[in-house]
């Protein structure tokens, strides 16, 4: 019988242990150990995530300083921008109402235009129609109506006899307005109602009449002023008359507000109290001055905000000739 040394006998009892496995397990021990699959009796070890306190200061030291030259580069295009369209409102309200009161300059009555002495303010006779007319009196020249017939006179015939009360104008199927003043422009122009003048009075009244065969394309209106009777001062060299129905104006208010008022009376000089039917044109006015000579009227208007100050003027030519 052969003696086994200890070692001996350990080596043969862990191949003998090694060899009682059985093949399969063998074979998927094998391949565990070959391509570093965990046994099912050890647990994977578990990943460590997230960010140390270092990393996040940094970040934030990162994002502070790409924050501070990403401002840096976009504040002043950005503050340009914002200050231009700034500019661009206060341009467009002013020429907005430039524009506005060129437009009723044009459409006044010639030599009606007037300003304040502190050029703050302005008005005018609107023209609502015009035409050419003619004399309605013997002598071809003047201009004048009277309740009465009169053998004097050129107009239709009423009882035989010419009417002195009727306009005729030198356009078919012409409609005046009913109520409105009838203005001959002359130079001066004066806004104090009189007779004789250059203005029928306040509340006279125009009718259209028929049409009559020894007036061919002429318009007849009945002319009624509230006294009965008004004569032209002056007439026209070219036969100009003008329908004016409103007198339009512009106040700069001193408080920033540009107002256009309308009313229907004639006075003369401007009024005192702005009319109730003020409406605003323009507002953030610091300053307006309005003047007119030699057939020029020159309108500035000052307009600002939020320290941004811009100045418009315009220059408006305006037709005297009566």
């Amino acid at each position: 019988m052969r003696t086994l040394t200890r070692s001996a006998f350990d080596v043969q009892r862990r191949v003998g242990k090694r060899a009682a496995l059985p093949t399969g397990e063998r074979l998927e021990n094998a391949a565990r150990f070959s391509t570093g699959w965990p046994s099912p009796l050890r647990l994977p070890a578990a990943r460590q995530r997230g960010f140390t306190l270092v990393e996040l200061i940094l970040v934030i030291v990162l994002s502070a300083i790409v924050g501070v030259m990403v401002s840096t580069v976009l504040t002043r295009p950005l503050e340009g921008f914002v200050a231009q369209s700034r500019r661009a409102e206060l341009v467009d309200i002013g020429a907005t109402a430039l524009n506005r009161m060129q437009r009723d300059i044009r459409m006044a009555v010639p030599g009606s235009l007037r300003l304040s002495p502190d050029g703050q303010a302005l008005e005018l006779l609107l023209i609502h129609s015009a035409g050419r007319y003619l004399a309605n009196r013997a002598d071809g020249v003047s201009l004048s109506f009277a309740a009465s017939s009169s053998a004097d006179c050129r107009g239709p015939l009423v009882a035989g006899v010419p009417a002195c009360n009727v306009l005729q104008v030198l356009a078919p199927d012409f409609q005046p307005p009913a109520s409105a003043w009838l203005v001959v422009a002359s130079t001066p122009f004066s806004w104090t109602p009189s007779n004789p003048g250059n203005i029928t009075p306040t509340g006279t009244v125009f009718t259209r009449l028929a049409d009559s065969v020894d007036f061919p394309g002429i318009s007849l209106i009945r002319v009624a002023p509230p006294g009965g009777s008004f004569a032209f001062a002056a007439v026209s060299a070219q036969r100009r008359i003008y329908f004016a129905d409103r007198v339009v104006g512009y106040r700069c208010m001193g408080d920033g507000r540009l107002l256009r008022y309308e009313h229907d009376q004639l006075q003369a000089t401007l009024p005192a109290a702005l009319p109730s039917t003020g409406r605003l044109q323009a507002d953030r006015v610091t300053g307006c001055d309005f003047r007119f000579a030699d057939g020029l009227a020159s309108l500035r208007l000052d307009i600002g905000a939020a320290g941004e100050s811009i100045r418009l003027a315009q220059q408006v030519q305006v037709s005297n000739a009566p």
